[in-house]
């Protein structure tokens, strides 16, 4: 059975994306940085890069799901917030192979 969509329920999607904006952001800065020689992340192994690929994975069909309204303040909001996202995965996606 399917929840009830609800506009608290596109607030708290709104502040996810959000997040996952700033984490892509974090990334691409990271990338720039070490690549500029100014500083260096520490490595997190294979694993960061797994996980890395698995949020970008998950923020990408986020972005592309068709499936949520855009009636209401916070679901139209939402619908720039993927819109967003899905840029901010390809930023990321271009940086990793460009500064590689």
């Amino acid at each position: 059975m399917a929840r009830q969509w609800t506009e608290q329920t596109a607030k708290w999607l709104c502040v996810a994306a959000g997040a996952a904006l700033i984490f892509f952001a974090a990334v691409i800065g990271g990338r720039v940085a070490a690549f500029k020689g100014l500083w260096r992340a520490p490595d997190g192994g294979p694993w960061a890069s797994i996980a890395l690929w698995i949020v970008m994975a998950v923020a990408l069909l986020f972005g592309m799901d068709r499936g949520i309204p855009r009636e209401g303040l916070w679901s139209s909001r939402l619908y720039w917030m993927r819109r967003a996202l899905l840029v901010a995965v390809f930023a990321t996606i271009a940086v990793m192979a460009w500064l590689k």
